[in-house]
């Protein structure tokens, strides 16, 4: 598994003290799959804990996501009561209602493909071995939601990819690995 660049060495950081806390930005891009791989080793072999950490995208949903999220997780968008199309929202007094739900259904859909990459995710570290695993969902500018969660959860190693998913969401990109880690006070590990 190649890595592209890391800001300092992995095992020991800062005063010696071994990594025990690693974040993993993921977006269930091949490149973040292969980042988790390389953080699950490194937790595996320094009895560590990952933080998963998804951040979810502000712009409007897409075609792509709105199918995916209809054929891969019905089921959760009828648990959000968002499943099919919004009913009675016939006559005038529907427009509202039907405006609403439409626009709450973009957060729905962009909450749920987020679950569904850390649910994906976290059963991959369990499946590595890694017995202490956490998922967070966030939303919000990726670059500084992942210093800020690794800064705010005491992470001593930020793992993320070099590249994300561009054709569904673009949400980590590869600007933002590079932004990461040029702002980050910690170790940053990018992987191809």
């Amino acid at each position: 598994m190649p890595v592209a660049d890391s800001s300092s060495r992995v095992g020991r950081e800062q005063g010696g003290s071994a990594i025990k806390t690693i974040l993993v930005a993921t977006d269930g891009s091949d490149h973040a799959h292969r980042a988790l791989d390389l953080a699950a080793d490194i937790a595996v072999k320094y009895d560590g804990r990952l933080i998963l950490l998804h951040v979810m995208d502000t712009r409007s949903t897409s075609d792509a996501e709105r199918h995916m999220a209809d054929v891969e997780f019905a089921d959760r968008l009828a648990g959000h009561g968002l499943g099919g199309e919004v009913e009675g929202t016939l006559g005038m007094a529907g427009i509202p209602v039907f405006l609403r739900a439409h626009s709450d259904r973009d957060a729905v859909i962009k909450k749920v493909l987020g679950e569904g990459v850390l649910d994906q995710a976290e059963a991959r570290a369990r499946e590595l071995g890694v017995t202490e695993v956490e998922t967070i969902l966030e939303s919000g500018d990726p670059t500084s939601t992942i210093v800020a969660t690794a800064e705010a959860h005491g992470a001593n190693l930020i793992v993320i990819g070099s590249r994300g998913l561009s054709d569904l969401g673009g949400l980590f990109l590869g600007s933002v690995s590079h932004k990461v880690n040029h702002l980050s006070g910690i170790t940053v590990i990018t992987v191809r």
